[in-house]
């Protein structure tokens, strides 16, 4: 568990700003290493999109967000031409296209427009593909088992081959290893220190990111190497003994853990090398899920840079865009005007971000009230703190960043709020600042939005303001939060069928690499709300908040490209959109009962992924991991050096 800490200007915990690439930022995307990223990259090659009817099985093209079917879509140059019935379709495609193939689904197969992933993080989640994945996940699904035994047993397995190499780990996440019950019964999640890593390994220095990105854990051999290595480290603490006994091996926040990465910085470097590899492997995982569109919530210029380069000299296999992460007021007002996309290119901006606080497993989301679990009296993060401000009260320097986003610049806003303290804050400065903006609607999120009240989805919906929910907070961590991080609060839990009754648009997300890529896992999550840590029985948070599976596909197809500003392109299947279309071997909304959709939905076959009348990806193409996790268990930094 993470202990206690006091917070800084800035402070970011979650994969919409990964403190390792903040952090070496400037080494990473030097010139000199871009160019290297680059060098290594082969030549677009450039394939002419078919000329295409599709007919048969069921073809949903979600044409104004409406779920009815057609006989029959035409493709042609890369986009949609008609959709109606077979025989309207046939004619117009043999006058117009007489060249054109047919393709006829059969039996259950299912024809809808590419599904979206409106959060993500691209070149973070790229970037680290390398380090050893130490995570909960295996695919789309928690592990069976998942505990400092089999943690240990995944570093064991990947000793470094190199001398002096230390073993670099992410996505380690004690929320969901089993729970200590202390002596008194109460039950607390599990520990990570110096001397718990320490039982695991302690001849190899060994680093491993927090799944939450708010703490890097060390081993006492790291801790000694770090020391060695690191003049400002020796100038802090007077001696290696004194380094580990304050720290026991939990560094947190940048000031704590920049001198431990700066001591691995080469290694890190080294991986950007292969970010055009990584980055391929995964979108081939994200079009292997049925995913042609990815919104990256996170967008600094490096990442921009990166992808725009990566996009120059590779086929287009997923969408992108995104939003220019704003982290100070300084950033705000270096923005330009805003201009809403017309025109789709790779990587086009539709918001600002700014992320106020942290994320609740990791214990750092901003609340109202103390978590239930230790540390005692800790109520989170709240990035942008003012001195002399209480903490219940909204500091007014962030009232004037997200004014001077919103009605000085007319920038469409994305804030990162998980904590009910921070949501409130966020729901609070949109009032400000929307009560002095002057412009067109702007379609401003709230991300993750995890905790809310009756009385904040009706000022949302008066505002316009719509959320954006990492629905996996309920399929994979509810059981934590339940049981022991929040109680009876967890029934605040992303309220999906609160907000879609009072007339909201929602989108659901993964926020990637901190849950699974998965639009069809996303919609079974938010379909059962069954919580996945509970395996004795099936145990449902709050099902009053279930969505219809056609409510659920609208989030991850219509009204994610509204959100993301890409409705003028894809989110359904209208004449003169991409051409951007999954065919499945099931239609989800045929799966009407939980036993139906539970674990099953997610697994639903991906028959062929489709970007600009291009197939990208079938099942026997080759496929990281065959559609699993990008990085497999039993890989680490080393190797690929």
């Amino acid at each position: 568990m993470e202990k206690l800490h006091k917070h800084t200007h800035g402070c970011t915990h979650c994969a919409c700003n990964n403190p390792v690439l903040e952090i070496l930022k400037e080494e990473l995307f030097s010139p000199e290493n871009v160019a290297k990223m680059k060098s290594v990259s082969g030549k677009k090659t450039s394939q002419k999109p078919q000329a295409l009817m599709v007919s048969g099985g069921t073809i949903r093209p979600m044409i104004g967000g409406s779920t009815d079917t057609v006989e029959a879509v035409g493709f042609a140059n890369g986009k949609v031409v008609i959709t109606g019935d077979q025989k309207s379709v046939e004619k117009f495609m043999l006058k117009n296209h007489p060249k054109y193939q047919k393709k006829v689904l059969t039996g259950t197969q299912t024809l809808l427009p590419g599904l979206i992933e409106p959060h993500v993080h691209m070149v973070p989640t790229a970037m680290m593909s390398d380090w050893l994945d130490v995570s909960p996940f295996n695919g789309q699904d928690l592990l069976p088992v998942y505990d400092l035994t089999s943690v240990g047993a995944i570093i064991n397995k990947n000793i470094p081959k190199i001398p002096g190499y230390v073993i670099l780990g992410r996505g380690l996440d004690p929320s969901l290893m089993p729970f200590v019950v202390k002596a008194d019964g109460t039950k607390e999640l599990q520990t990570i220190d110096n001397t718990v890593l320490d039982s695991i390994n302690s001849e190899v220095p060994v680093m491993l990111l927090s799944a939450s990105m708010h703490t890097l854990y060390l081993n006492t051999k790291a801790l000694q190497h770090v020391f060695q290595k690191s003049s400002e480290i020796q100038k802090q603490y007077k001696t290696v003994d004194q380094y580990i006994l304050e720290t026991k091996g939990q560094l947190q926040e940048s000031p704590e853990m920049t001198p431990a990465l700066k001591v691995v910085m080469l290694q890190i470097i080294a991986m950007s090398v292969h970010i055009n590899k990584y980055l391929t492997e995964l979108f081939q995982l994200a079009n292997s899920r049925g995913v042609t569109f990815m919104y990256d919530a996170g967008l600094n210029k490096g990442f921009e840079t990166l992808l725009r380069l990566y996009s120059e000299i590779h086929p287009e296999l997923v969408r992108t865009g995104g939003a220019y992460i704003c982290s100070s007021q300084e950033d705000a007002n270096n923005l330009g005007a805003y201009r809403q996309p017309d025109d789709y290119k790779p990587v086009y901006y539709g918001h600002v971000k700014v992320v106020s606080d942290g994320s609740n497993q990791g214990l750092t989301g901003y609340q109202s009230a103390p978590y239930l679990c230790d540390p005692a009296n800790n109520t989170g993060i709240f990035n942008f703190p003012q001195t002399g401000i209480p903490a219940h009260t909204i500091p007014p320097s962030y009232n004037t960043l997200i004014n001077t986003v919103v009605a000085a610049k007319g920038w469409p806003l994305m804030v990162h709020a998980n904590g009910d303290q921070a949501v409130a804050f966020a729901i609070n400065a949109y009032q400000s600042a929307l009560a002095q903006y002057k412009g067109p609607e702007l379609r401003n999120r709230i991300e993750h939005c995890s905790l809310l009240t009756p009385d904040q989805i009706t000022n949302m919906l008066q505002m316009g303001v719509s959320p954006s929910f990492l629905i996996g907070h309920v399929g994979y961590w509810g059981y934590a939060f339940k049981k022991v991080i929040f109680g009876e609060k967890a029934q605040m839990l992303d309220l999906c069928g609160s907000t879609l009754a009072v007339g909201m648009r929602i989108t659901l997300h993964s926020d990637n690499e901190v849950s699974p890529l998965g639009p069809l896992r996303m919609m079974e999550q938010s379909i059962t709300r069954i919580m996945e840590k509970k395996t004795t029985s099936i145990d449902v948070l709050n099902s009053a908040e279930c969505l219809t599976p056609e409510q659920a596909l609208i989030a991850v197809t219509y009204d994610a490209a509204w959100q993301c500003y890409a409705d003028k392109w894809v989110g359904s299947l209208n004449e003169g959109y991409f051409a951007d279309f999954v065919i499945l071997g099931q239609d989800p909304l045929s799966l009407t009962s939980q036993s139906q959709q539970y674990m099953k939905m997610r697994n639903i076959p991906v028959l062929e992924t489709w970007v600009g009348g291009i197939c990208v990806y079938t099942p026997d193409q080759k496929t990281s991991q065959n559609g699993k996790a990008v990085s497999e268990k039993n890989r680490v930094v080393s190797d690929s050096l």
